[in-house]
């Protein structure tokens, strides 16, 4: 007896050996550390075999021998002692955990994945017991001790592998495929094996208990395998085995209490199992619920009600699931930190273990265990901080200075690539998470992350509305917007408010001359100057083009405006390096000052802007304030700009005449047409205030169109009512030239009026003369080509040039009336007066001097040869009713 039990003590070493080797090696089977232990613990379990069979069969009258097996078994045996502290304290400190995996279980209908694991260990369990079992029959019926042992190594060994199913890391289809061919394997084996034996009438039931457990895994093809073999083998011993009679005693009926036992443990396990598949089927239908609610709610989530919203989803999702913090970790773009942005405790955990309030220094660095396994998509389960992987050192320390127990990490997938994650920690005594099937949880992350794209679209839409997507500043509509409310700040606390209107001097050079994409860079550089040195409350906006608007609001002095203008003024001193070359540009400022210069946004703005133009008249680079005068002169400019579009309607518009006169026979020889406006309120306009206006706002085409329709119409009727024929001067603007028609326009006039060509003349300014323009040079050809004239006026007062002269199609020229009234008065005038007339005669061009008002003049140009004179001293311009009242007398 004492022999069988030495063997049996060698054989139970050599199942713990075995157990622990084969555990460790598949608890990670890449580590170098578990591939060492596990090659010692199956050493020593081969040797522990060994011993136990050779125990077993030796002959116990040779006691040396005896004692030597005896001893190097105890030697083996008591090795198991240091191993299993060793297993102990490996299993305590995680030093060969599991490598994280984060494939992701599939659930079966019954069984959860924590279940499936569960009931494969408790068969792997009832194969060791049947082991030892088998083992043990020694003690009750004659059999051979050592054979027994190689039969239980078969059930060990289909044990073990069952064990190391749950640790493999495979699917759970292919955990089943194996289980079934096990339990194939070990049925005909194990009815096989005690076939001859007591135990053969009881050891029936066996596949019937197979065929219960084939229920519970709700795979077809498994219990077809397994009736399969069920009935072969039942077909085999009726055909092979004999007729005999078998004794039922004691120990039959307390083996039917083992089966008996083993049989309500698996029933009671598949009864277990269905309530806590019923249990989870409420979990889901609560959770469906919840979400349900989560995305009713967060259909009217916007970047306002944004941070509420996510904290009820944290509050209700986090209490759910049994977690005592909720929170969201979002990533930096460059993944080294983490910003917690939104975080739920529990009310009973205290505001001392927030992430959020902890750290407030700035975000947490991203640590990269969980980094990688989140950026992979994958939901990190920690069940407990103390049992984590050696590469998730980093994690470990930071949760335990948490005080974290339990996590849970769910990735946040926004457009394109991992953004953040949604968490779940535990921080008191642990208690079971309510959640199995941590997929459902990517529900909440996906709403979370619907969410945050939405507020993100909302805030490009709202930075596209407010913010100028070159520079970044404000618009002009968000401009508005706080500078209403700037000012009605101000009125409620009586104080000032400015607005800086400034514009870039020589900005439309530099793009010119380095392109529009330098000329972006500038705007950025002196945008962001403009934003570094003004107070932390005045807004920096941009315009438009090259201008920018600054508000300063709670002015309590003027001069404190003038200061902050001069220090804005200064930020154009420094160059820009653009090109690998310094570039300077200069600002001019306009400031205008509530409530002096209005009292709303467009009318500060207005006012600004008028003032910023006047410091560009004074010379650019300036700071004018707005003042009443150029208010005034706004008001007035604008008021005679609206009445000039009705000018011609209202018959305002009308022409004089000025005669011109040949210095010789002192005779009439032709008109300049003069234009004038009789306003109704204002009275008669100078040319010099009205023209301007037409050729900015584009009327003088209009009106010149009707000056010359006019003028050719009237020079006609005069010729048909027996005046002599002269010619007809009539201006044309710079702007005439610039519309396609005016050569149609002129031919059309001529055709209308009937009046013949070679008494009409055309004059430009020497601006447009000298223009570098093919255009207008071909387009002074062509009217000279219909038989019209062409003459210079104000010639002398602009940069002549000589080889332009020479090719245009001019025929004379009008010397202008400031070196006229310089006669007798400058002898400089005079001289310019000589070389100009002498320059005319030698190009073969007539003279005209126009403003001669004095006896001593035309006696200077008499004697210099000016052909014709036009001025006051003979006659001034007239009104076409005086030359008919005078007639013929006029001419004489």
């Amino acid at each position: 007896m004492p022999q069988e039990i030495i063997s049996i003590i060698f054989y139970i070493t050599f199942m713990l050996d075995a157990f622990l080797g084969v555990v460790y090696l598949m608890h990670n089977r890449k580590a170098v550390r578990n591939q060492l232990f596990s090659g010692v613990c199956i050493g020593l379990a081969v040797l522990a075999l060994a011993f136990a069979v050779a125990s077993a069969r030796v002959d116990t009258a040779d006691p040396l021998i005896w004692q030597r097996l005896v001893t190097l078994g105890f030697i083996t045996t008591g090795m198991l002692i240091p191993l299993l502290i060793a297993a102990a304290f490996i299993w305590q400190r995680q030093l060969f955990a599991a490598a994280y995996s984060g494939e992701t279980w599939s659930v079966s209908d019954i069984l959860s994945a924590r279940t499936h694991t569960s009931f494969i260990r408790y068969i792997a369990a009832v194969y060791a017991s049947v082991s030892i079992m088998n083992l043990c029959k020694c003690f009750f019926y004659p059999s051979t001790l050592w054979l027994d042992m190689i039969h239980s190594t078969a059930f060990v060994i289909m044990g073990i592998i069952m064990f190391g199913l749950t640790l493999s890391g495979l699917s759970t289809l292919a955990k089943d495929r194996i289980l079934t061919g096990v339990i194939a394997v070990s049925i005909p084996y194990t009815l096989f094996l005690f076939v001859d034996l007591r135990m053969s009438n009881i050891l029936w039931t066996a596949p019937l208990v197979y065929l219960m457990i084939t229920i519970i895994f709700k795979r077809i093809k498994m219990f077809w395998v397994i009736s399969t073999v069920t009935m072969v083998s039942g077909m085999v011993l009726w055909l092979t085995v004999n007729d005999y009679s078998a004794h039922v005693g004691t120990l039959d009926y307390f083996v039917r209490l083992v089966l008996y036992a083993i049989t309500i443990v698996l029933a009671a396990f598949i009864n277990k199992a269905y309530i806590e598949r019923l249990r989870q089927t409420d979990q889901q239908v609560e959770f469906q619920k919840m979400f349900s609610d989560i995305t009713t709610h967060f259909v009217t989530v916007n970047g306002t009600n944004y941070y509420e919203k996510v904290w009820e989803l944290l509050k209700t999702s986090g209490s759910m699931i049994n977690a005592d913090r909720a929170f969201i970790g979002l990533f930096s773009d460059d993944l080294k930190t983490v910003n917690f942005t939104n975080e739920w405790l529990r009310e009973t955990i205290g505001l001392n273990k927030s992430l959020v309030e902890k750290r407030p220094e700035g975000p947490y660095p991203a640590l990269p265990w969980s980094t990688k396994l989140v950026r992979d998509n994958h939901i990190i389960y920690v069940p407990s901080t103390d049992k984590m992987p050696p590469e998730a050192a980093a994690e470990q320390k930071l949760m335990k200075s948490l005080n974290t127990r339990s996590v849970i990490q769910v990735p946040i997938l926004g457009s394109d690539r991992i953004i953040g994650f949604l968490g779940f920690d535990q921080i008191r005594i642990r208690r079971p998470w309510r959640m199995d099937d941590l997929e459902l949880l990517r529900v909440l992350a996906n709403v979370i992350s619907d969410a945050i794209k939405k507020v993100e679209t909302e805030k490009e839409i709202s930075n596209l509305a407010y913010f100028d997507t070159l520079t970044g500043l404000p618009n002009r509509i968000l401009f508005n917007n706080r500078l209403e409310k700037a000012m009605a700040l101000a009125k409620r606390n009586q104080k000032f408010l400015g607005v800086i209107f400034i514009d870039l001097d020589g900005f439309k050079e530099v793009n010119d001359t380095l392109g529009h994409n330098w000329g972006d860079h500038l705007l950025q550089c002196i945008a962001k100057r403009l934003s570094g040195c003004v107070r932390k409350y005045d807004t920096v906006a941009r315009f438009g083009g090259d201008e920018f608007l600054v508000m300063v609001p709670q002015l309590s002095r003027r001069e404190d405006l003038e200061e902050i203008a001069k220090k804005i003024l200064a930020v154009f001193l420094p160059p820009v390096i653009m090109a690998d070359q310094e570039v300077f540009v200069n600002g001019s400022c306009g400031i205008a000052i509530y409530p002096d210069d209005g009292e709303t946004g467009s009318m500060l703005i207005r006012n600004a802007d008028l003032a910023m133009y006047e410091a560009k008249n004074n010379g650019k680079g300036q700071l004018v304030f707005c003042s009443e005068e150029m208010k005034q002169s706004l008001v007035e400019k604008m008021y005679m700009t609206n009445s000039l579009y009705r000018a011609l309607e209202k018959n305002e518009l009308f022409l004089h005449y000025q005669p011109q006169v040949s210095a010789n026979s002192q005779e009439i020889v032709g008109f300049e047409a003069l234009l004038r406006w009789n306003h109704q309120k204002l009275g008669t306009i100078a040319p010099s205030e009205f023209i301007p206006i037409a050729e900015k706002t584009g009327l003088i085409n209009s009106i010149g169109e009707w000056v010359l329709m006019t003028a050719c119409a009237q020079n006609k009727a005069w010729q048909d009512a027996g005046l002599e024929p002269v010619q007809m001067a009539v201006n044309l603007s710079v702007e005439q030239f610039r519309s396609d028609d005016l050569e149609a326009i002129v031919r059309n006039c001529l055709a209308e009026t009937g009046l013949e060509p070679r008494y009409l003349e055309l004059e430009i300014t020497e601006s447009i003369a000298m223009k570098e323009s093919g255009d207008i040079a071909n387009c002074l050809h062509k009217l000279k080509d219909m038989g019209v004239s062409i003459s210079i006026d104000d010639f002398g007062t602009e940069f002549s040039s000589l080889s332009r002269l020479k090719d245009l199609p001019v025929d004379r020229i009008k010397i202008d009336m400031q070196f006229i009234q310089g006669i007798a008065v400058n002898p400089k005038d005079e001289s310019i007066i000589e070389v100009m007339i002498h320059l005319a005669k030698k190009l073969g061009l007539k003279v005209i001097a126009e403003g001669v008002e004095t006896e001593i003049q035309l006696g200077f140009l008499q004697d210099e040869d000016c052909d014709e004179i036009q001025g006051y001293y003979y006659y001034k311009p007239l009104s076409k009713d005086e030359i008919e009242k005078n007639g013929f007398a006029l001419f004489k």
